[in-house]
């Protein structure tokens, strides 16, 4: 598909429209797709892109994500609904927010929910296009009830930005903080300056503008999406998706960044962030709009697409496009935004005799073979030590490695096929022994250095999965241990 007008009114033509045929036909074209991952949330045709909601409601956690399901483009999105018990094992269930009324005829747009009263809350961006294509944004809510069914409220909850600010209104994230409810929605001002407004919840059920957050000019760019906010340890936590921020101002390599300020105190009344201090939480290629999900049990959970705006994939091809990182854990250390792997992620490993990796070790290097091409490999790097890791394509690299514990200084090159780059430098902790733990899913990669402290996740595209692994030289690092994944479909 291109972007001809008649292209784009096919993107946006009612779901009924597309027949069973051209599905089947997308289906099997995606089935026979190289790249597919083993583990990672996929779409099973077309694309996916933003996480929208991750909340534990009736038993099970019930997870959201954006999807347009004919195509790898960005066309008229929906929400498609998944379920776990364990945050890593997921089936799709009815409960799809689907673009079918006056109000989000043009899409249902990224939002995020709450669990309220025995019931899912759930508000969402519905876009409308006139004529010209000129945007109409509008806040609206539905209700995943008990008996699993969804059901739209009938009228906006909020049906307009506040006056000085554009259409590009968007994303909104739901809250509780003191006993009160608020929503951020990500905005841009007149002047084509970024903005998060926030808004207060009122007796009444309706929506009170507050204030937009308050964050210099400088850090939003021309427009915010996919604001998200929580409270660890004492301080605020926002993290968000500038477009067009300043790349002599805050250093970023993606076409746009997913970043986190961190401040000292927020002021609900005001918007006021006191103390305020950027950073990127992921190093690598392909990560956005991130979903954050404040629990009582497992802390702050984050969600993310491995994908980005504006990038096309080799995947497009196939019929198909995006994928959705592993839940992970978000919290500071010494300020810093840490995000590391839910512990349930050990629920993927599998523990059959026949299906361990072999691990061997001499003087030259460690090897890891007899992978599935989905694995986790783990070790520790020694302080002032340098290693290099090795996912072999035939005779070169589709995955290198590169990590010094004294300087504190790594590097990461992909097999690309001309998608966003093939190298990332990173920073972490130096001079000092860190851990490395590395997920390998047949064209995805997380890598988490020092428990969290750095993270580097990106797509890549080699001629073969990923069966074999080498790290040398193997005096710098011990406690090498690997693991096979698969997913437990029975699990649910």
């Amino acid at each position: 598909m291109t972007d001809s007008i008649e292209n784009m009114a096919k993107r946006y033509q009612p779901y009924s429209t597309w027949t069973p045929e051209y599905v089947a036909s997308l289906k099997a074209e995606v089935a026979a797709s190289q790249w597919r991952t083993k583990t990672h949330i996929q779409p099973d045709t077309g694309l996916i892109n933003d996480p929208c909601s991750l909340n534990f409601f009736n038993g099970k956690w019930h997870l959201y994500y954006q999807q347009f399901p004919f195509g790898p483009v960005h066309g008229l999105k929906s929400w498609a609904h998944v379920v776990s018990k364990d945050l890593f094992n997921w089936r799709r269930v009815p409960g799809d927010l689907l673009p079918d009324n006056e109000l989000d005829a043009q899409g249902a747009y990224t939002g995020s929910a709450l669990v309220t009263h025995g019931t899912l809350r759930i508000m969402y961006t519905g876009n409308v296009r006139d004529e010209q294509w000129h945007r109409q944004s509008t806040q609206l809510g539905a209700v995943l009830g008990a008996d699993s069914r969804l059901y739209k409220d009938p009228k906006p909850l909020i049906a307009n930005p506040p006056a000085g600010y554009t259409q590009e209104f968007r994303d909104p994230f739901l809250f509780n903080y003191q006993d009160k409810t608020y929503v951020l929605i990500g905005g841009q001002r007149a002047d084509h300056t970024g903005a998060i407004l926030l808004y207060e919840k009122q007796p009444d059920k309706t929506w009170r503008f507050v204030a937009p957050l308050s964050i210099p000019d400088e850090f939003c760019g021309y427009m915010v999406e996919c604001p998200n906010i929580a409270f660890i340890n004492g301080k605020v936590v926002l993290v968000y998706c500038p477009q067009g921020l300043d790349q002599d101002f805050f250093e970023y390599e993606n076409v746009y960044p997913n970043i986190a300020l961190v401040a000292d105190s927020f002021d609900p009344e005001t918007g006021t962030l006191t103390h305020q201090r950027l950073q990127n939480i992921d190093k690598g290629f392909d990560f956005y709009a991130t979903r954050l999900a404040n629990t009582e049990k497992d802390g702050t959970l984050a969600i993310s697409w491995l994908g980005l705006p504006d990038t096309n994939y080799p995947t497009d091809a196939d019929g198909w496009e995006g994928v959705l990182s592993y839940v992970r854990q978000l919290d500071l250390r010494d300020g810093h935004v840490c995000l590391k792997p839910h512990p349930n992620i050990e629920q993927l490993r599998e523990t059959a005799t026949d299906a361990l990796p072999v691990v061997s070790q001499n003087t030259d290097q460690c090897s890891v073979t007899a992978l599935s091409g989905a694995f986790e490999l783990s070790m520790t790097l020694a302080a002032g030590q340098k290693a290099t890791v090795h996912v072999p394509d035939g005779d070169h690299d589709q995955l290198l490695i590169n990590l010094d514990s004294d300087s504190g200084q790594g590097m990461v090159q992909r097999e690309n096929r001309n998608n966003g780059g093939s190298l990332r430098q990173f920073g972490f902790p130096a001079g000092k022994t860190v851990t490395i733990r590395l997920f390998v899913d047949v064209s995805v990669f997380e890598l988490f250095i020092d428990d969290g402290y750095r993270v580097v996740s990106g797509r890549f595209f080699g001629d073969t999965c990923p069966t074999a692994a080498r790290v040398n030289p193997p005096a710098a690092v011990s406690n090498v241990q690997a693991w096979n994944l698969r997913k437990d479909n029975g699990g649910l």
